[in-house]
């Protein structure tokens, strides 16, 4: 154990913060075995190295939910698969290829749901940000577009499925996305999230080449590009990986992270943090709080990147259960607080625990904004409250965002033990305060509160909103 982890236990075990806590001699033992007794790293290793990039109906997916149902098992922690089908899609042999003025191949890669198109050869033409205004001050029609993706100060910027449909109408035959982040790196994304065939082929290439291809077009250099899709969309069959722990009540505590990744890299921080630290705490709270007033769930949801599928079927699934509260972690890092999303409610209670977990850097505190686009959104979208811990993650381990240098190096063993420990604390409280309201909105309650958190105007442009 290093000194910087004997410290952090050492201050919280001698903390005596969360007053109103189910057992403060429970919790301290849980923040121990977090540290002490870590598992989530060994398993994210397992994961990460054996299964690699665990894309949603692939069998590096099926491989990883076998890997993490073994080492479930070990702990004594049973598991089940909740299996559905959703409109998948396989990447194949794709290539962007620059032939004239001269010829190369370009680092690019395919976003989601583009589909099989024969081989074609194209004119390539700059359509700046992909702006409706900017297709009427381009001849787009029979050409491949080059779009950036830097924002545009005091404007909101465009979604990829907002430009693409931009494209499309105005006769594209494909769209090529350049990255915003320098260092060879493409941005992998879907197309749409609600599972159709893209209009034009999209792809994601590298700022460097993105920039090369600008350069020729400001000199009026003609440019021929030729596209080969050879991915596809098709139906997949895929699963949720849920453990249960059954409560005195019927009320249940959902604690849930995506367990699917991106293909291109390892998918060890997104989302393999928030797999293993999901990991950590069904382990913890199997060992040292199996009983609780309500039940709590563990949902290794699959599909997020796809279009939050695993989240979105989940909740289908259970829309009978009496879901009280829903915890997501995305990419969690070091804890510095939480979100309360919205749900005032459970403010109190999170201010207390963040009060008292003096041995941690708790500096963000509580904040309440709820925002879209993971697996806490189904939850939010039927009227049940969704919190997310806040957490820090060091530059170097997101800058590889969805592309090759996702990898277990950028892991840090420390932030998956504090992560695990809060979290674990904060699941025991929520399945024990019996003073906290059940609070569920109702549909036209539900779509008040969004529009009053701004969240309308964006899921209306990602065709996710169902009120109207």
């Amino acid at each position: 154990m290093t000194s910087q982890i004997r410290l952090l236990t050492i201050l919280f075990l001698l903390s005596t913060g969360t007053a109103a806590s189910q057992s403060s001699t429970v919790h301290q033992r849980m923040i121990g075995s977090a540290f002490l007794d870590n598992a989530s790293y060994d398993m994210l290793m397992r994961l990460s190295d054996e299964a690699g990039g665990r894309w949603i109906g692939s069998p590096q997916n099926e491989l990883g939910l076998r890997i993490l149902m073994e080492e479930l098992e070990k702990h004594g922690v049973e598991a089940r698969l909740e299996r559905f089908m959703v409109p998948g899609w396989v990447r194949g042999e794709d290539e962007v290829r620059m032939i004239a003025p001269s010829d190369r191949v370009f680092r690019a890669v395919a976003l989601g749901y583009t589909d099989r198109t024969p081989a074609f050869e194209a004119h390539l033409v700059w359509a700046n940000r992909g702006y409706p205004e900017d297709f009427d001050t381009c001849d787009a029609g029979g050409r491949i577009v080059l779009v950036t993706q830097e924002s545009l100060q005091g404007r909101e910027a465009l979604l990829r499925s907002e430009v693409i449909r931009h494209a499309a109408g105005a006769g594209a035959r494909a769209v090529l996305f350049i990255n915003d982040k320098k260092g060879g790196m493409t941005l992998c994304g879907m197309g749409n999230f609600q599972g159709d065939a893209a209009a034009v082929p999209a792809f994601s290439i590298t700022w460097e080449e993105g920039q090369r291809l600008r350069r020729l077009l400001d000199r009026k250099v003609p440019v021929q590009m030729r596209i080969t899709v050879q991915s596809y969309c098709t139906p997949v069959e895929s699963a949720n990986l849920v453990c249960t722990l059954r409560g005195e009540r019927r009320e249940k505590i959902v604690v849930g992270a995506h367990f699917d990744s991106w293909d291109v890299g390892q998918g060890s921080i997104d989302n393999g943090l928030g797999t293993a630290i999901l990991f950590d705490v069904a382990r913890i709270l199997h060992a040292l709080s199996p009983r609780n007033q309500r039940t709590i769930e563990f949902v290794w949801f699959n599909g997020e990147e796809m279009g939050l599928w695993g989240a979105r079927k989940y909740v289908e699934m259970h829309r009978s259960d009496s879901i009280h509260t829903a915890i997501n972690m995305d990419m969690t890092g070091s804890p510095r607080g939480f979100n309360a999303m919205g749900n005032d409610h459970l403010m109190p209670l999170l201010r207390q625990l963040a009060d008292g977990m003096r041995g941690f850097e708790m500096s963000r505190g509580v904040i309440s904004h709820p925002w879209t686009n993971s697996d806490h959104q189904p939850f939010m979208l039927a009227g049940i409250p969704a919190i997310t811990p806040l957490g820090h993650l060091d530059k170097h381990m997101v800058e590889t965002y969805h592309d090759f240098g996702d990898t277990f190096d950028l892991v840090n063993k420390n932030y998956l033990s504090e992560a695990a420990s809060v979290v674990a604390v904060l699941t025991s409280e929520l399945a024990n305060r019996a003073d906290l309201p059940y609070v569920h909105r109702s549909s036209a309650e539900t779509a008040d509160w969004l529009i009053r958190h701004k969240l309308d105007e964006r899921l209306k442009r990602q065709g996710e909103w169902i009120f109207d």
